[in-house]
């Protein structure tokens, strides 16, 4: 009877002690298997601690100490050979070999240094890495917070062919790309970088807004320097050794053309607008036309405008610009809200578990209207 009950309460935990038991039996007999397979390799080698040990394993091990003692190598350096002494770089983006997108170059003249100039450069001076400006005024003084580089010759070729060999000589190794524009052109700075970010590096691209030569034929295009026009650096090193040549056979009154032309007779590469997917879009502003009127397609999604007059009229587009970029960023900022409390209704708390209130765009929208 006593025997039955204790059976009774001890059926509930019969799997409990079975597993534990087999387990047991398990790890006992692998540890028997894995101390049985064989001896210790370092032993067989070595010997047994405190007990004699083979000659030929002691030889071993005198044999293997011999090969990590450590041996002094003396400097020595020929005497025939000049001494180059090896400079550490200050950054690492150097020293990696980095470069960086893009560089901005805009021609410029003793007349409109100090007006347009410098209107150009309080409205995208700060988007881009380095902005210079090339003139052909000799000792021209440059505006304050502006880098200008004086050519002292003000013919049209001779600027072009000596800002190119500026560019190459002292930034052609750290650009991928260089924009050339003229100093009677708005620029929207954001559009460029993120056009110059989307072409790849590794090819020879010349891209603006084509305009045909007189009397050439419809392939020979070159980029009009009004509306701007982006070099690569893989073109612009394959150029390098043809500017003089250049410079002395070709004769045009126009910079733009004339690089045009230097482009085509030495490399066959024109101009183009559209490359892998990207359009070079430009806008011709009319005269005594007021960019707050202006609503077309071509000049909402204009990377440049050409001809600006005056510095005035350079601010009133960058003023016009930057409220289209407001606008667009308040768009994208209540389609970001939209989807947001479309999610939350799928959360515990729902709509209530907004961190912001439904009104705290419009009012953000309204302090920067």
């Amino acid at each position: 009877m006593r025997l039955s009950s204790l059976l009774a309460l001890l059926r509930p935990a019969l799997p409990l002690i079975l597993g534990l038991s087999l387990g047991c039996s398990l790890s006992l007999l692998r540890v028997s298997w894995i101390q049985g397979e064989g001896e210790d390799p370092c032993v067989e080698a070595v010997g047994e601690p405190g007990g004699p040990q083979h000659p030929d394993s002691r030889t071993q091990l005198d044999q293997s100490d011999e090969d990590f003692k450590p041996r002094i190598v003396p400097y020595y350096r020929d005497p025939n050979k000049p001494y180059k002494k090896v400079l550490r770089t200050r950054y690492i983006q150097t020293e990696l070999g980095s470069r960086e997108r893009l560089l901005v170059a805009v021609l410029t003249s003793r007349a409109t240094l100090s007006t347009l100039a410098v209107a150009v450069n309080r409205t995208v001076a700060h988007h881009f890495p380095r902005l210079l400006y090339f003139t052909g005024q000799r000792g021209a003084r440059p505006p304050a917070g502006m880098q200008v580089v004086s050519h002292g010759d003000e013919r049209p070729a001779w600027l072009m062919s000596e800002t190119l060999r500026h560019l190459h000589t002292h930034f052609g190794a750290d650009y991928d790309w260089f924009f050339i524009m003229q100093d009677d052109t708005y620029v929207q700075a954001p559009r460029l970088a993120a056009l110059a970010g989307h072409l790849s590096i590794n090819q020879d691209l010349y891209l603006g807004r084509t305009e045909e030569f007189i009397g050439a034929g419809e392939q020979a295009r070159y980029c009009h320097g009004g509306f701007g026009y982006l070099l690569s650096r893989s073109l612009l090193l394959r150029l390098r050794p043809h500017l003089d040549g250049c410079r002395g056979d070709i004769l045009s009154a126009r910079p733009d053309e004339w690089l045009g032309r230097c482009l085509i007779d030495s490399l066959g590469i024109g101009c183009v607008s559209q490359h892998q997917g990207q359009q070079y879009r430009s806008f011709e502003l009319a005269k005594n036309r007021d960019p707050e009127k202006e609503g077309s397609a071509a000049f909402l999604s204009a990377f440049a405008v050409h001809p600006v007059s005056e510095g005035t009229l350079m601010y009133r587009l960058h003023k016009r610009f930057s409220a289209l970029e407001l606008e667009r960023a308040y768009s994208e900022i209540e389609q970001l809200q939209a989807q947001i409390r479309n999610l939350t209704v799928l959360t515990p708390e729902g709509e209530a578990g907004l961190s912001w209130g439904p009104g705290a765009h419009s009012s953000a929208r309204a302090q920067g209207s």
